[in-house]
């Protein structure tokens, strides 16, 4: 396969970069290599919030640079590292966090808010608890008395809404399913898996893809010079939106399908570094 003319690289993070809330060392040295050998851009597109990601930003020395990019929030927001510019940003609909915090209440799952810094747990499980803390995240525990009106009119940007129901991805698939029956919500939302624990409600139109766009267009890179490396449903339209896709070894199937590259590594052997050292240095 030879090699595609790449100007910039949109790599997810969980699943595909890191490894325990880490950057492998062999991930490192080879975006490292690229960064030094190239003039391609090494962006990080994540489902995660920027307070999330910063860590993340600065293993791989692109904390606080100029003329670099990161897209948080699966693509909610852009930012250019240096003093954390917002760009770009996009909000889910006032009146449609009520109705769906509402909704996850019918379902067996538990709720949670995705600001600019912090995630807004409400009646959280142990687990993700611990996942938090581990992380170093940012977060605020909610109960049955906390105002939700207060919360949306308060200092911190709320991005979106996440239903989470842990080692069971078909029941989440199927709350999915009967969101996205409801007529409601058929022009307004977008819903998607990530992680196989989370399902992710954006704006209509807010997604890695978009974004992706967006920040080609503002750089003036045309589509079939960026490449994408992902690992799930959310990294979907990340991938239709590049001229070169890749997949961990570990993927889900809907994305290998469409990706033009599958690794032969999972993204804990170093999948990024195979990308990387095969079609970019």
């Amino acid at each position: 396969m030879s090699k595609p003319d790449i100007k910039i690289v949109f790599c997810d993070l969980d699943e595909t970069l890191v490894v325990k809330n880490a950057v492998p060392e062999s991930n490192k040295q080879a975006i490292e290599k690229l960064r030094k050998e190239t003039n391609i851009k090494f962006v990080i597109a994540t489902g995660r919030p920027y307070s999330l990601a910063e860590k993340i930003i600065k293993e791989i020395d692109l904390y606080d640079k100029e003329n670099e990019y990161c897209i948080c929030g699966s693509g909610s927001v852009i930012y250019e590292n240096k003093d954390k510019k917002i760009l770009y940003v996009k909000q889910l609909r006032r009146d449609l966090f009520q109705k769906l915090f509402d909704l996850g209440k019918k379902f067996d799952v538990f709720t949670f808010f995705i600001g600019l810094e912090y995630f807004y747990l409400y009646k959280p499980t142990q687990t993700e608890i611990e996942k938090r803390n581990f992380e170093k995240a940012k977060y605020k525990i909610l109960d049955d008395n906390f105002d939700l009106e207060e919360l949306l009119n308060g200092e911190d940007k709320i991005m979106r809404m996440v239903f989470c129901k842990e080692n069971d991805f078909n029941y989440l698939r199927s709350v999915q399913t009967e969101i996205e029956k409801i007529e409601e919500y058929k022009d307004v939302l977008d819903c998607f898996i990530s992680s196989e624990q989370y399902l992710e409600i954006n704006p209509k139109g807010v997604n890695k893809g978009v974004a992706v766009k967006w920040l080609c267009d503002y750089l003036n890179i045309k589509k079939e010079n960026a490449m994408g490396i992902g690992d799930s449903d959310n990294d979907i339209d990340m991938i239709k939106n590049v001229g070169f896709g890749c997949a961990v070894g570990g993927a889900k199937e809907n994305l290998k399908k469409i990706a033009d590259y599958v690794c032969e590594k999972d993204y804990t052997d170093g999948a990024v570094k195979e990308v990387i050292e095969k079609f970019l240095v």
